[in-house]
């Protein structure tokens, strides 16, 4: 079996990501060692599977006999191999005989040697008998002392390529087969897996084998099984069943929840011009996943999405359910050819996301969710940069499951929906779903059906953003030219440009609020305005554009509607700001006003700001206003936050039960509206820290210290109470929040603020309690998760650099390293980097050597480069460093060397 060698471009390309690690710039996505990946050959095409499996949950293991049936794509294949891993293998027959076959295993591979050689378009079939112990691919849960009330389950994740180690198979998804699997587990227990159940067979040692049969093809990463005790709620979608399967005295949850997902399916079938392509649709709660995955025909949930009636007030995992279900169409029945096209499945899924939110919820909310989705993706972006289609990675492409494929992906495809028009965009997607359903897709697909669908040439737009990294950066300043009544906008890309990051190419609307009368004031609240909006053209690096208009506009915007990926540094008078956060029709422009006038912080802005916080009617445009105010730091934005709380309280007041509990008030979006408001005013509280500010921190905590001792309807009210006391500094908030750290909560909610407020302290007696919380089969695993959290805000506040206290944070951490629940490894890492102890460095590269979700490598990865490149006391690092010294001095010399050499044939030449 061939192996990858190192040649000397790739030692060069690592030193590189090491300069650069270490140097603080912005790093490339891809780290030292990742390489560019392809999809393998397929010698024979994969027809059919046949999993038959047996589960033990007392040794947590399985037997399972695998047929797979082939057809040859090569002229003559003689041998075919299984990704395969950790797989005890017993006996190798061809399908339907009993004589053995030779077989042999290499790495994660199982080679078996057919009877005969076989020839173009000749069937075959291998039947392997094995049994195994997973480790990744198939997960057993049982409970344990930290969480005893988890229920006994097994359930699969084979997404990116992890189905080789429960069972063998061609673990890509450049393939795809039907299935058939029978899965026996205990009696008491339901099994699901893909397509039609076509029988319950009672089995005489107190065992039941369910069997499921799926007549349509799918890549084997979407093959599942998960078994356990669980409730039904049956639904339908025309004649197409659609259940949901939850815990038992939860069937209300689920169907909050879930119970929207026909309709869903029925708007997802109008839009793809694809009726649902499955034979049921099901979905399922499993203990201790994590996401969701869109197995073909049955969804696996993770538990935290179950959320109880309190949680619903102000969270919906419906965005989950929306995304997971767009992927039977975009995933499923239309694969991806290899993972650099991620995209096509992810970015579509979030896209159609924004979708349904936009059928369901309106527009501001559409529109804000399309906001946060920039957001994520320009963090991202500071982290590492890369294009959308990209195939350099490590292993096996989990890593690629990032911001820039599902958020970034989704706003691009959001912006062709803007350029194309409403009418062309969704016969694109019309065209595109039709035509490669049942195939695999790669990016040129979707660009050839929507050029096709559109007439337009597309050849830039996804070269410069799906093949390209990073986007404009755009800083826009305005003037009034009144005598030709001309706007004059100077637009100027600031990004610097390179092979991967160019110069856009884009259009971009430009809006007026104009007065409809020359006597008009902008500060009228009653002025009648219109919106005039003008398409222009983005395509130098420095432009200006005029715009007549019958008189001066009182609000100029650049990209009204807010559909590029970008950013803006948009310089404009305080007076623009405050008329377009006043009468903007677009949320978003309200948004960005109040970020504005939050910069310019003069008296003015403060007072608008105020005076908006309270009138202006959506929560997204309040958070955004309460953010403003809080940067302020001032006895005016503290008096205007402490009055929009209470106005808070007055318009959805806090009332209980005989028996203490809350009365919670209906679930409506109203109440949403107000909660996630007046979660963003508490949470801006915090900003009035002791003892910079200790008069008005005090009186900020006055406002808090209620909120967390006696809590409040939303538990995310809760917990940005708890957090905002943290970072107000003042006394007594220790206590205060020391006495909350015993308060269970759904998803450990309240807990997460509580901790995270102890960390804001930054008080060393903090470290004790938190590390305590981290420990496992003490503690409940999500509240360790949390704990670890806290660890991460107390090193961020630098106030613990020393001593006793910053060395049992760091152990803590390091020990819960190696917890089972995996977002405790996610947190502990993430607190370690905050932490920047190179005592940490040899755990976290065992970490990144051993485990095998490849999730978990990459951030081990991303976090001992982060301490090494952090520097302090941190001798690898400095290690690191003289070895770069050294190897640019060698540099130097070698070049030195063949100036010389040069210089010689030079002279040979002349002579």
């Amino acid at each position: 079996m061939p192996t990858c060698g190192t040649s000397d471009a790739a030692n060069l390309l690592d030193e590189a990501h090491l300069r650069l690690a270490l140097s603080g710039e912005r790093p490339a996505f891809a780290l030292p060692g990742d390489r560019p990946r392809y999809a393998p050959d397929r010698p024979a095409d994969v027809r059919h599977v046949d999993i038959a499996v047996t589960l033990d949950f007392d040794t947590k293991s399985l037997r399972a006999t695998v047929t797979t049936d082939f057809t040859t794509l090569f002229e003559q294949v003689a041998e075919v191999t299984f990704d395969a891993s950790e797989l005890q293998i017993e006996r190798v027959t061809m399908s339907g005989a009993d004589t053995p076959l030779t077989y042999w295993s290499e790495g994660e591979k199982l080679h078996v040697r057919l009877d005969r050689p076989y020839h173009y378009g000749e069937a075959f079939g291998v039947r392997v008998a094995y049994t195994a112990t997973p480790r990744i691919g198939l997960e057993f849960v049982s409970p344990s002392a930290g969480n005893p009330d988890l229920p006994t389950q097994v359930w699969t994740q084979g997404e990116t390529e992890y189905h080789h180690f429960w069972f063998p198979c061609h673990d890509f998804p450049n393939e795809r087969a039907t299935t058939a699997l029978s899965a026996t587990v205990p009696a008491a227990f339901f099994a699901l897996s893909n397509g039609t159940l076509e029988g319950v067979r009672e089995n005489a040692d107190g065992t039941k084998t369910y069997a499921w049969r799926m007549d349509v093809a799918y890549p084997a990463y979407l093959v599942t099984l998960v078994a356990g005790a669980f409730v039904e709620l049956p639904d339908t979608w025309r004649d197409v069943p659609v259940n949901y399967y939850v815990p038992a005295g939860r069937e209300e949850d689920g169907r909050r929840m879930m119970g929207k997902t026909p309709a869903m399916i029925d708007l997802y079938s109008q839009r793809f011009g694809v009726d649902y392509p499955f034979p049921k649709y099901a979905q399922i709660i499993a203990e201790m996943f994590t996401g969701a995955m869109e197995n073909a025909s049955a969804t696996t949930h993770t538990y935290r999405l179950l959320a109880d009636r309190r949680a619903s007030l102000d969270y919906t995992p419906e965005p989950v359910v929306a995304h997971e279900l767009v992927h039977q169409w975009h995933g499923d029945l239309l694969a991806v050819r290899d993972w650099s096209q991620t995209w096509l499945k992810e970015g579509f899924a979030t896209f159609f996301e924004t979708v349904w939110t936009q059928h369901d919820r309106g527009e501001d909310e559409y529109q804000v969710e399309v906001r946060d989705n920039l957001r994520a993706y320009l963090d991202a972006d500071k982290r590492g940069r890369r294009p959308i289609v990209y195939n350099v990675y490590r292993k096996n492409g989990n890593e690629l499951f990032d911001r820039h494929v599902y958020q970034k992906a989704s706003c691009v495809l959001n912006l062709l929906r803007h350029v194309l028009g409403e009418e062309p965009f969704w016969r694109g997607i019309q065209l595109y779903t039709r035509r490669n359903a049942g195939r695999e897709v790669i990016t040129a697909d979707l660009e050839r059906a929507m050029e096709e669908a559109s007439g337009r040439s597309l050849a830039r737009f996804f070269e410069q953003w799906y093949y390209k990294a990073g986007h404009p950066d755009f800083k826009v300043t305005y003037a009034w030219d009144d005598e030709r009544k001309l706007a004059k906008l100077t637009v100027t890309q600031t990004q610097p440009t390179d092979d991967r990051t160019p110069l856009f190419v884009t259009p971009v609307d430009l809006g007026f609020l104009v007065p409809d009368g020359d006597d008009a004031t902008p500060d009228d609240p009653n002025v009648k305005l219109t919106l005039q909006t003008i398409r222009v053209t983005v395509e130098e690096a420095n432009q200006t554009f005029y715009v007549p208009l019958p008189r001066r506009p009182f609000s100029v915007r650049f990209d009204q509607g807010g559909w590029l990926v970008k950013t803006l540094d948009f310089e404009r008078p305080s007076e623009l700001s405050r008329v377009q956060l006043r009468h903007d029709p677009d949320v978003l422009g309200r948004i960005e006003a109040a970020e504005a006038l939050g910069k310019l912080g003069d008296a003015r802005s403060v007072d608008a700001l105020a005076a908006a916080l309270t009138a202006e009617p959506f929560w997204a445009v309040r958070a955004a206003i309460a953010d403003a105010l809080a940067a302020q730091k001032s006895a005016r934005a503290l008096d205007a936050l402490l009055a929009a709380l209470e106005a808070s309280y007055q318009a959805l007041p806090t009332r209980r039960e005989a028996d203490g509990a809350f009365a919670l008030p209906d679930l409506s979006a109203a109440t949403t509206n107000e909660l996630r408001a007046r979660r963003a005013i508490v949470a801006a509280l915090g900003a009035f820290r002791a003892p910079e500010r200790a008069a008005l921190a005090a009186r900020a905590a006055a406002a808090l210290t209620p909120i967390v001792r006696d809590g409040d309807p939303s538990y995310y009210v809760s917990a940005a109470a708890a957090t905002a006391l943290g970072k107000t500094r003042v006394p007594g908030a220790y206590d205060t929040l020391l006495a909350r750290v015993d308060t269970p909560s759904w998803n450990e909610a309240i807990r997460t603020g509580v901790f995270a407020g102890l960390g804001e302290l930054g008080d060393p007696r903090a470290v004790d309690v938190l590390a305590e919380w981290t420990r496992y089969q003490s503690k409940p695993m999500d509240a360790r998760a949390a704990a670890a959290g806290g660890l991460r805000a107390l090193a961020a506040t630098k106030r613990v650099d020393q001593g006793e206290a910053r060395t049992s944070a760091v152990e803590s951490l390091i020990a819960a390293l190696d917890d089972p629940w995996v977002l405790v490894n996610f947190q502990a890492l993430g607190a370690l980097a905050a932490w920047e102890d190179a005592r940490a460095i040899p755990a976290i590269e065992r970490l990144a050597a051993h485990s095998l979700d490849q999730r978990v490598v990459r951030v081990a990865r991303e976090t001992a480069l982060a301490i090494q490149r952090a520097g302090g006391p941190n001798e690898e690092a400095r290690t690191l460093r003289a070895d770069l010294d050294e190897l640019r001095a060698e540099n130097r010399t070698l070049r030195e060397r063949l100036d010389a050499l040069d210089a010689r044939l030079d002279t040979k030449r002349e002579s």
